[in-house]
């Protein structure tokens, strides 16, 4: 019988007989990769337990943030984070002595700029003022716009006698808010403390709208 005689099944089987041996195995439906499952993003005790602290914090159940950030610490002595949230739980019960003891055990480099305004806090309440200022100005330089914290340094620099530092300081928040009388009048103060009459006078007028 000839080829072209031959059923069409069989002149397809030749015809793939004839294809070299490379071309068949890419033909052949490649088995399928089993899917390998997601690694594990496993929680340590100590990680969740500073998570736990923050959220007391957040909620203000300070005491018991407190106590959580010490049990992270006797496993973590040298988590900074523990011990800045520790520092802030306890200024914010009001034992701000034992704060400051526990934000003095954290490294300078791990303090954010809003650990500087705690830190301020802290030397201010412990009438520490050079301290104060120092961490104020440390603060600034993050936080310049920050006119509370700015006038707050004008007050401890006039505290401290540092009449020419603190009017600089007066002078720029009243920079910000010229209509803030209370901040004039006590710019006018010290300014009088620096036997600058003359120009307590006029501010003390501007104060007064006259």
């Amino acid at each position: 019988m000839s080829l072209a005689r031959r059923p069409a099944a069989a002149l397809l089987l030749l015809m793939l007989l004839a294809l070299p041996a490379p071309i068949l195995a890419q033909a052949q439906p490649a088995p399928t990769d089993h899917a390998q499952p997601p690694a594990r993003d496993d929680i340590a005790d100590w990680q969740a337990r500073l998570e736990l602290a923050k959220l007391l914090t957040e909620s203000g159940r300070h005491a018991e943030a407190a106590e959580q950030y010490r049990k992270v610490l006797r496993d973590k002595p040298g988590e900074a984070q523990a011990r800045i949230g520790l520092a802030r739980a306890l200024f914010w019960s009001g034992k701000r002595e034992e704060a400051a003891t526990e934000l003095a055990k954290t490294p300078e480099s791990a303090l954010t700029a809003e650990d500087r305004l705690l830190q301020a806090e802290l030397h201010l309440a412990a009438n520490r003022h050079d301290e104060a200022i120092n961490a104020l100005r440390t603060y600034l330089a993050l936080k310049p716009a920050d006119m509370k914290a700015r006038l707050k340094l004008a007050d401890v620099l006039s505290w401290r006698k540092r009449l020419d530092e603190s009017l600089v300081e007066y002078e720029k928040v009243l920079a910000s808010a010229p209509d803030d009388q209370q901040v004039r009048r006590r710019y006018a103060r010290v300014l009088t403390w620096a036997g600058r009459n003359n120009d307590a006078i006029r501010e003390l007028r501007k104060s007064l709208g006259n």
